[in-house]
């Protein structure tokens, strides 16, 4: 059960906890399908993604109304981007 109230970075936490993810190599997406886009069935509509507070607030007050709103969970490795500088030297090349 999630409180009403939850901050974003909160439920990020609750997340990492619940599933034991390391944060520290991997990131979390949240993100849920409209009730009113599960209904057009000519296109496949993307996923709502939650961001930040106000996004949680409306997932939560969606939930509300719809019971069986499910939070999408994507777990992703972090890359590992290392950039390497070379200092040229003019006198050695």
């Amino acid at each position: 059960m999630i409180h009403e109230d939850i901050s974003y970075n909160d439920l990020i936490g609750v997340v990492l906890e619940d599933f034991g993810i390391d944060d520290n190599i991997n990131s979390v997406n949240l993100s849920y399908v409209s009730p009113s886009k599960l209904n057009f069935s000519s296109k496949e509509l993307p996923p709502i993604f939650i961001r930040n507070y106000r996004q949680v607030a409306s997932y939560l007050n969606k939930l509300q109304g719809n019971g069986s709103l499910h939070l999408c969970v994507t777990i992703k490795k972090n890359s590992i981007i290392i950039k390497d500088c070379v200092k040229y030297d003019s006198d050695t090349g």
